[in-house]
Formats: structure tokens, C-alpha cells, sequence
């Protein structure tokens, strides 16, 4: 005879005890099911709330499936006296434990956006728009917008240049108004503390024609130790009355961004952009400048005289005084072809009756963005 087995309370209770345990864990590390949709959900944390107030309305967000294990994981990590008030948003199926340490930690480092230097409005509103999920038609009707730029003081014809490159704690569902605005009024910031407590700046520039050249530097510049000699080969172009000749700015008249490969037929292309055809400064920013191209704008390298610089191939420029010296350059960093090429569009450059009114250089010509200026 054999005996029969029973099934004893202690392994039931033991069963009961897993089960429990499993189900706390599901609810700390898989808070909203094993395969939540990509999606976020914004809570708005107030001072004064308590941490059960705060479960609640994670658990009426679809954040947290439970509010126990939220609470008494807080009360064990001794978090429950350190959350922050604040907006915060969170992607569906963040861990209760990253949660805690999110509200310990406050606002800061959550849900930043960051805009590149150099950047043109257009590639920040398609940025901002992918982030805050808001349509990019907006953000380019934003950026023309002439009551808008008039609130910020900005009379130029679209708030290209004013986009101050950062890092920014916009939320999802943030109003394009309000981005802008907030980096605008940044820049703007940045301009009048560059500027404070000068008599006047470089060959007495207004502060839109300073964000223009310094969007031009942030065009041309690879590393920062360059700004302030490369913004002093255009002051100095500006100071003979030279052209620019500056490849970014066809790079921008063309709609292909100031970085965009050039050849010698575009140069030709007709904008008031076109700083081969036209003297001075062009109408406005052709990008969104950094602090550092600003700086370099404002308090340029003293003491040079070059007119000319080209791209050594390696992140760096060699700069030079006469148009001789600076073919000698491009033999030695590009060849002999590529000089020939550069004095054919010089001569074409040349003004004559027929040039709107900016002013002669030598010819940044050829196939590459922010490359050679020339008389």
C-alpha cells in the first residue's frame, strides 16, 4: 500500500508567498505590462502632495499598475520625503525604482532637448517638432511670424539666428511658441552680456548684423580657437570693402543648408544671400551661431591682417594675407587643378556694373562649403 501524499498549508502558504512576491515585482520592474505601447504620460507633481497622492495619479496615468509596491519601495529607499514638485513626463513601462530616483532628482536632466550649433531653423524645427510631438508646420509658420518676432524684438523676416543653441527642459506638447521664445530671449540674453560695456562693437555692427557674421563663423569654423581669426578675415574683408565670399551663404540662398558641397555654377546662384554677388553682410543669420562664434564676432583676433583662409583637410584652416598666398595654399593643401579653378571664378567675380552692391575678394570657389575667400 502506498501512502498518500497531502498537499500541507506550509507549501501553500509557501506557493502564496511566490505568487505575492512575483506579482510585487511585476508591479516594480513591469509597471505597465511586458510590452507597453511606445507612448509617454505627463504628471504634474505639486508642492505639498503626498506620496499617495502621487501613486494615485501615477496609477490614473497608466504609470504604475499598483500603488502599493510605489509606496512602500519609496518609504524603503527613504525617497518618500525627497519628491520634487514639478511637470514630468515618462515613457510607458519606466520601472517604479527609476521613477523614485527620477522624482528625487527633480526636473533636472529629464526630457532635454538639445540644439546643435550651426543648426538652421528649419533643422530645429524638425528637431523640436520630433520631440515635443508637436506638426513642424508649425514651427515654420511660427518662424515667420511677423507678430510673433515683433514681441521678441526682432525685425529681421524670420527668427532664423535667434534659436540659441543649449540644452532645453521642454516637455512633450510644448507650444512651438513657447520653445521659441525661450531660446530667442536666450540669445538675445547672450548678445547683450557679449556687448556690455563696450562703447561700440567691431566696425560698429548692430547686434542682428553681429548674430549674422557670427552665423557665418559657425559655418565656416571647425574648432573654437579659429572663431576669432576667421571673424577677423570677414571684418577685414567688410573694412576694404571685399566681398565675403563666403560659401555658406550660397550654401543657405540654394535651400541646402550652409554646409552643402558647392560648385562653381551655384556661386553664380541669384539671392541677396549670395555673398559672392552682393557687398557686405547678407540680410540676416544663415544658421543658428553658438556662444562661441558670438564671442569670436564681438572680440575678434587683434592685430591680423589676413583676407584669406582655406580648409587644410583636417579640421583646421590656413589663413594668409594677398591672393598669391593664398593659391599657394590651396596647391599645397588641395593642388594645382583645383588653384586653376579658383582663379578662373576669381575673374568672373570681379565687380563690375552689372554687381549689386557688395564688394570684391577672391574666390572661395570650388566644391566645398567654407572654404576659400579671395579679393
Amino acid at each position: 500500500m502506498t501512502r498518500r501524499r497531502h498537499f500541507r498549508p506550509s507549501r501553500w502558504a509557501l506557493l502564496l508567498l511566490m505568487a505575492a512576491g512575483l506579482a510585487v515585482v511585476a508591479d516594480l520592474f513591469l509597471p505597465a505590462g511586458i510590452l507597453p505601447p511606445p507612448e509617454h504620460r505627463v504628471i504634474l507633481v505639486q508642492r505639498g502632495q503626498t506620496l499617495h497622492q502621487v501613486a494615485e495619479e501615477l496609477h490614473r496615468v497608466g504609470l504604475l499598475r499598483g500603488t502599493l509596491g510605489f509606496q512602500v519601495l519609496a518609504r524603503t529607499m527613504r525617497l518618500d520625503r525627497n519628491i520634487k514638485a514639478g511637470q514630468y513626463a515618462f515613457k510607458l513601462g519606466i520601472t517604479v525604482p527609476s521613477l523614485l530616483r527620477a522624482f528625487a532628482r527633480g526636473m533636472s536632466g529629464l526630457n532635454l532637448v538639445t540644439i546643435p550649433e550651426g543648426l538652421t531653423t528649419n533643422e530645429v524645427s524638425l528637431l523640436l517638432s520630433n520631440h515635443l510631438g508637436v506638426p513642424v508646420a508649425e514651427f515654420d509658420s511660427l518662424a515667420h511670424d511677423r507678430a510673433f518676432l515683433d514681441s521678441l524684438g526682432i525685425s529681421a523676416p524670420s527668427i532664423e539666428g535667434y534659436l540659441a543653441p543649449d540644452s532645453y527642459e521642454f516637455l512633450p506638447g510644448t507650444a512651438p511658441e513657447v520653445a521659441f521664445r525661450t531660446m530667442a530671449r536666450r540669445t538675445l540674453s547672450i548678445l547683450l552680456r557679449a556687448a556690455a560695456g563696450r562703447d561700440s562693437l567691431p566696425l560698429g555692427l548692430s547686434l542682428h548684423q553681429v548674430l549674422t557674421l557670427a552665423s557665418i563663423v559657425e559655418a565656416e569654423a571647425g574648432v573654437d580657437a579659429e572663431r576669432p581669426r576667421i571673424a577677423r578675415v570677414y571684418l577685414n574683408r567688410l573694412e576694404q570693402g571685399m566681398r565675403l565670399q563666403a560659401d555658406p551663404t550660397v550654401g543657405y540662398a540654394l535651400g541646402r543648408g550652409p554646409r552643402t558641397r558647392l560648385s562653381l555654377r551655384q556661386l553664380r546662384v541669384a539671392s541677396p544671400f549670395n555673398t559672392y554677388l552682393y557687398e557686405g553682410l547678407p540680410p540676416g543669420p544663415i544658421c543658428n551661431p553658438g556662444r562661441a562664434s558670438i564671442a569670436g564676432v564681438i572680440d575678434p583676433l587683434p592685430g591680423i591682417k589676413d583676407l584669406y583662409f582655406v580648409a587644410d583637410g583636417h579640421g583646421h584652416h590656413v589663413f594668409t594675407e594677398t591672393y598669391a598666398e593664398h593659391l599657394a595654399a590651396i596647391r599645397r593643401v588641395r593642388g594645382a587643378g583645383e588653384a586653376s579653378a579658383l582663379d578662373t571664378a576669381a575673374a568672373e567675380a570681379r565687380p563690375d556694373s552689372t554687381v549689386r552692391k557688395r564688394t570684391s575678394a577672391g574666390p572661395a570657389a570650388t566644391a566645398r562649403a567654407r572654404e576659400a575667400k579671395r579679393s
